[in-house]
């Protein structure tokens, strides 16, 4: 099979802002006709969930070691990359020494040293900080009367507490959140010189500031995760300083970055759906569903997700997957898989799930921030509903932020 052959059935463009800003009908199309799509970018994107599922849970056959975004995107190649620039090559060395981009021994042992951070007895045991951050952001809010639940609110509450787990200061968060942000691109195909050297310096910045917070509590810990990894140890010894590096980095992404999209959609969707607000309002009981719901219909990226490599080929769905390629699994078309979601283009708080919605993956590199995030969710929706009940959306057909394709522009209520 050529590459033309392999797309020419239907050959979405996976990173195009329309596509991002409404992909339902394109991923259903996909679904049905192409479940195994060989994409523009060069890799295979899967939609299917019981694809998706084995995929994630075969690190054999499908390794997170250089796995790649792509043909389009010369960082995290196996075998690195003659044609790449030596701060691309550093940021690839960089992104090998991430666990989420191992398998086992290496995965394993690194993140076992950090999963205890966020255990549910260690979420639980940072609820009153929790709720405090909430409580501070609407007291804020509700100064305002017409405020944003993206840039008010939901942005806020997991960065404010990511920082605070990892041992960021509080006067350099914003910094950090802001080019940790900007990395954003280089993990989509090359745009453009100017956009793609603008996110290799953020990743540069971000890899000083993080060698520097290493050193600085190696010389005087606190207590904080950075403290807590350093003083780590294992039968095989302490973490090195790139595992370190990459790993705070991959918590960062874990407890941050993609929450705070959780929190402001998840309460677009609830206000979107009045019916379903009230009768949440009313029974909190339907607080625990309704973020399964809100993690099945509206995963941040609605596109591509989570990167392995095949290690041999490997068929399905008629298609020959060759051993090196980079397959990447579609957790939120997976999430609207009819043969495993019922009616899966409603939303519905009361839903009964047969399976659980792949958000957080599966197998060996489920994620390490899904119990706080999910703590997290709850405690923000809990707060919102025992203030404003009666919360109305202004903005009733939000878009996607054009910086950030995986997460609206703008979510603005009003609380009477």
């Amino acid at each position: 099979m050529t590459l033309a052959d392999r797309g020419a059935a239907l050959a979405p463009d996976l990173y195009d802002y329309d596509f991002e800003n409404d992909p339902a009908e394109t991923l259903i199309r996909l679904r049905r006709e192409d479940p195994a799509h060989w994409s523009r970018h060069g890799f295979w994107y899967l939609t299917r969930y019981d694809d998706c599922a084995m995929v994630l849970k075969d690190p054999v056959r499908f390794s997170s070691a250089a796995a790649g975004w792509g043909g389009g995107n010369p960082l995290a190649r196996p075998g690195g990359d003659a044609a790449a620039s030596e701060t691309e090559q550093a940021l690839s060395r960089t992104l090998a020494q991430s666990f989420n981009q191992m398998d086992a021994p290496a995965h394993t042992r690194i993140r076992a040293l950090v999963v205890s951070a966020f255990s549910r007895r260690s979420v639980e045991e940072r609820r009153r900080r929790i709720v405090e951050v909430v409580e501070n952001l609407l007291d804020a809010a509700a100064a305002k009367g017409r405020f944003d639940l993206v840039a008010d609110f939901g942005f806020h509450v997991p960065i404010i507490v990511a920082s605070e787990i990892i041992g960021i200061p509080a006067d350099d968060r914003e910094a950090f959140r802001a080019a940790f942000e900007l990395t954003g691109r280089l993990m989509a195909p090359k745009r453009s010189e100017e956009a793609w050297s603008e996110a290799l310096e953020a990743g540069r910045w971000v890899g000083r500031y993080v060698r520097a917070l290493i050193a600085e509590r190696r010389a005087q810990p606190r207590d904080d995760l950075i403290s807590a990894l350093i003083a780590a140890e294992d039968e095989r010894g302490a973490l090195s300083d790139p595992e370190l590096s990459s790993a705070i980095s991959t918590i960062y992404t874990a407890a941050g970055t993609t929450t705070e999209r959780m929190i402001s959609s998840g309460l677009f969707l609830l206000l979107a759906h009045p019916e379903q607000w009230r009768a949440l309002v009313a029974d909190r009981s339907l607080v625990g569903p309704a973020i399964e719901e809100i993690l099945r219909f509206h995963h941040p990226t609605q596109s591509t997700s989570t990167n392995r490599r095949c290690t041999v080929e490997v068929e399905l769905r008629g298609k020959t997957l060759r051993a090196g390629d980079t397959v990447r699994v579609g957790l939120g078309a997976a999430n609207r898989d009819p043969d495993v979601f019922p009616d899966p283009e409603r939303f519905d708080v009361r839903r009964r799930m047969a399976q659980p919605p792949l958000s957080f993956g599966a197998g060996p590199h489920f994620c390490v921030g899904a119990a706080l995030a999910r703590f997290e969710a709850r405690l923000a929706i809990d707060a919102v509903a025992d203030r404003w009940p009666d919360l109305r959306l202004v903005t009733t057909a939000p878009v996607k932020d054009p910086r950030r394709h995986d997460r609206y522009r703008e979510l603005i209520v009003q609380a009477d």
